[in-house]
């Protein structure tokens, strides 16, 4: 819980030799995990610390012109700093793991988490730094589980297996952890199951850092999708265009006389349609956000 640790906050379990002692403390409080580990050094006295495992996190999601310095704080509090005050809280133990849980969205980024994202990237700096002094230490980019997380949700897995992004069971999320925290894993490890086809096949610019996954198109195509053939090209998206891309922002089709909201399409979703049909338009057509 956020303030002093205090032993009515912790749970004490002892079972012949094994010990374990369990605390609520707020992780993004800088001074709760200093005083987490002076509190229980005592209670498990004998009992050697081999490993760290960090995988806090809230969100606090908004479109970029929306985000402020309280959002950033409250996403930036469980991620940097809750990890950097495990990092020197254990600067002098040789620890054999440390797990960092980050996420996709550093990598790849995501609609409304800019935030959520840098606060990640804290998380794969420290894994390198870590490595860099000799130390253990490996940031997991996540994806969307199927059964627990942030993720979890009906109307949110529906959205995002129809963009192409996988979801990770259990059994194939606790085997890449396995790997992860081996020997010869690199400090910074991603998992994700996609479909690079889906993702990027949507017609719309594929990324430099992604190129090499884009599906290969024929030379017709790539005449059609070049800058000049754009530009000349009418601008225009057709009623069943349209129904597409909600169909495929919201994870399932809809009825053309229902309203979005009502169909499972969240304001996020909202955006990530509004991208969708810029993309469709060109450069030069601005649609608002409220579109």
């Amino acid at each position: 819980r956020s303030g002093e640790v205090s032993e009515s906050s912790a749970r004490q379990l002892v079972a012949g030799e094994a010990k374990a002692l369990v605390c609520r403390v707020d992780v993004s409080d800088a001074v709760a995990i200093p005083r987490l580990f002076a509190f229980s050094s005592p209670t498990l006295e004998g009992c050697t610390l081999r490993g760290v495992w960090h995988a806090a996190g809230v969100l606090a999601d908004a479109t970029l012109p929306r985000q402020t310095s309280t959002t950033l704080r409250r996403v930036f509090g469980s991620k940097a700093i809750g990890s950097h005050s495990l990092h020197r809280a254990c600067a002098a133990q040789p620890l054999q793991c440390c797990a960092l849980f980050s996420s996709v969205a550093a990598l790849l980024g995501s609609a409304g988490q800019a935030n959520y994202a840098a606060a990640n990237s804290c998380l794969d700096a420290l894994a390198g730094a870590r490595r860099g002094a000799a130390l253990s230490g490996v940031s997991v980019q996540w994806g969307p589980w199927a059964e627990v997380g942030m993720a979890a949700g009906g109307a949110v897995h529906a959205r995002l297996q129809a963009a192409g992004w996988g979801l990770i069971g259990r059994a194939e999320g606790l085997a890449a952890l396995g790997l992860a925290v081996g020997p010869s894993a690199p400090p910074v490890v991603a998992m994700l199951p996609v479909s690079w086809a889906r993702v990027l096949g949507g017609g719309g610019e594929v990324p430099a850092f992604l190129s090499a996954f884009a599906p290969r198109a024929s030379a017709a195509a790539a005449a059609s999708a070049s800058p000049s053939a754009r530009q000349a090209a009418p601008r225009g998206v057709a009623l069943d265009e349209v129904l597409a891309a909600v169909a495929r922002t919201a994870g399932g089709a809809v009825d053309a006389d229902a309203p979005l909201m009502e169909a499972g399409l969240d304001s996020l979703g909202a955006v990530e349609l509004r991208n969708r049909l810029t993309s469709k338009l060109g450069d030069a057509v601005e649609l608002p956000e409220t579109l």
